[in-house]
């Protein structure tokens, strides 16, 4: 069983984490270039942290083990960081999108090759001297010269020895050199606009399990929800999403609150001019997800239920098959462009 210091690891460990990379980002975007040390640090940052039902279920796991007012300062810090890199995304999204992480790679500074060069200099030097040597050799040889024979065949075994050690220098580096290589393969990708996904499937969740409390909201927002006793069923995302189209779906739902379908705190607030909820546009969402493969086969009753918890609406039977159906191209104009 985890302990409470556990729960809340993988967010104390992001957050400082974050902050360093937003100071990368931000040194990045004012002298426009990447070096690969930063490249290393970002892509490691990601690697470690993309993980996006392991982030929420840490969320879950602390808010059940930790007392409100360190958990309160820790989210709210943590909010603050990945809006911070996400708004030095936006506003420089062109440049990060457009850098050359492979040239990057390529071009980084490899003492190695320096190495390499010299003691290839090296061993060509003595390859050639043991060249002329046989040569020579030869030429004694032919000419039944014993002295120089004997003398340049001592040459020869001491030029091959040389040769053959200096040969397992250069084999050495250039095994070090593969090594490296492979090394630097491992960030090759371009992750910023990844990053900038994760950070907002990161901050749909906070937005979720910690809401903002804000003024003046619609007593219509409130009027919209069933009563929270039919509204209480959890229902794990992993039970009912494919792989990684819940993470995909947490990015389709800040297009959803900045079109005001949804609000900050994931109540469905599309409403008809009659000020009655707008059903059939959640549903017609629905058939968007289930049209692009979002979900696993045969659990429809779980995505109603799963979506009616999680956007504090009751759908009822406006999710039946026959009624879904007409809506298949309907929402490829209604979300057309939406990145499903």
């Amino acid at each position: 069983m985890q302990t409470p210091n556990e729960h809340i690891s993988l967010l104390t460990d992001l957050l400082p984490r974050y902050r360093s990379v937003n100071t990368l980002y931000t040194e990045i975007a004012e002298r426009l270039t990447l070096s690969f040390d930063a490249q290393y640090c970002i892509t490691d940052f990601y690697t470690e942290f993309h993980d996006v039902l392991a982030f929420e279920k840490a969320v879950m796991n602390t808010l059940l083990s930790t007392d409100n007012e360190k958990l309160t300062l820790i989210i709210s810090n943590l909010r603050t960081e990945i809006h911070k890199n996400i708004n030095v995304y936006t506003a420089n999204k062109d440049f990060f999108d457009g850098i050359d992480t492979i040239n990057i790679c390529a071009k980084r500074h490899n003492p190695l090759k320096i190495e390499i060069d010299g003691q290839l200099k090296n061993t060509n030097k003595l390859w050639k001297e043991l060249t002329q040597v046989r040569n020579s050799l030869e030429s004694a040889s032919w000419q039944d010269d014993k002295i120089a024979t004997q003398r340049l065949t001592k040459e020869e075994e001491r030029l091959e020895q040389t040769y053959k050690k200096e040969q397992e220098k250069l084999k050495i580096l250039y095994e070090q050199q593969k090594e490296s290589d492979n090394h630097a393969s491992k960030y090759l990708e371009n992750v910023f606009r990844r990053i900038y996904e994760l950070g907002c499937s990161f901050i749909s969740l906070l937005n979720n399990y910690f809401p903002i409390e804000k003024e003046n909201i619609p007593v219509s927002i409130t009027e919209i929800s069933e009563p929270e006793q039919e509204l209480q069923i959890e229902i794990e995302p992993d039970t009912i999403f494919r792989t990684d189209k819940y993470k995909n779906l947490l990015i389709l739902e800040q297009k959803l609150i900045t079109d005001k379908y949804l609000n900050s705190e994931l109540h469905w607030i599309s409403i008809h001019e009659n000020g009655k909820p707008d059903i059939k546009r959640l549903v017609t969402f629905l058939v968007a997800l289930m049209d692009n493969k979002y979900f696993l086969p045969r659990k429809d009753p779980k995505i109603k239920t799963f979506f009616e918890s999680r956007y504090h609406i009751s759908i009822g039977q406006n999710f039946e098959r026959k009624r879904r159906e007409p809506l298949l191209d309907e929402y490829k104009a209604v979300f057309y462009d939406y990145p499903f």
